[in-house]
């Protein structure tokens, strides 16, 4: 039995190595009270790589290393209208276009977590 267990875990540790599969982080007590829950689906994952610069790990924004990012908890943009914004960036408020540095399944996914309430996505405010 312990060989079968050791060969289970050599498979899973290559298959997360080579990307086939993703470890989630799983939520603790200390995370009740953080804007965004864990664990986190869809776009997390690249918003944490590409968007907290600007827009902070909880999408509030604010005057930062970035620039101002715009707190994506009051956003009014609908998911395509964000995705639109992620893909051509807003050149006038500072926003990057992401077309080519993120493909475009992720940036949907981007999009869907940013208006996705928690525990999914971002903790939105009214």
């Amino acid at each position: 039995m312990k060989r079968f267990d050791v060969l289970t875990k050599i498979v899973i540790l290559a298959a997360v190595s080579a990307g086939l599969l993703s470890v989630l982080p799983t939520a603790s007590a200390d995370d009740d009270d953080r804007p965004i829950v864990v664990p986190r689906g869809g776009g997390k994952v690249t918003f944490t790589q590409y968007c907290t610069t600007c827009h902070m790990p909880d999408g509030r924004g604010g005057q930062n290393e970035g620039g101002y990012g715009a707190d994506l908890r009051k956003t009014p943009l609908t998911v395509d209208q964000v995705v639109v914004t992620i893909t051509h960036g807003r050149a006038g408020k500072g926003m990057p276009a992401f077309k080519g540095l993120i493909d475009d399944e992720n940036i949907r996914l981007v999009a869907e977590f940013i208006k996705t309430p928690a525990p999914s996505g971002l903790k939105i405010e009214k």
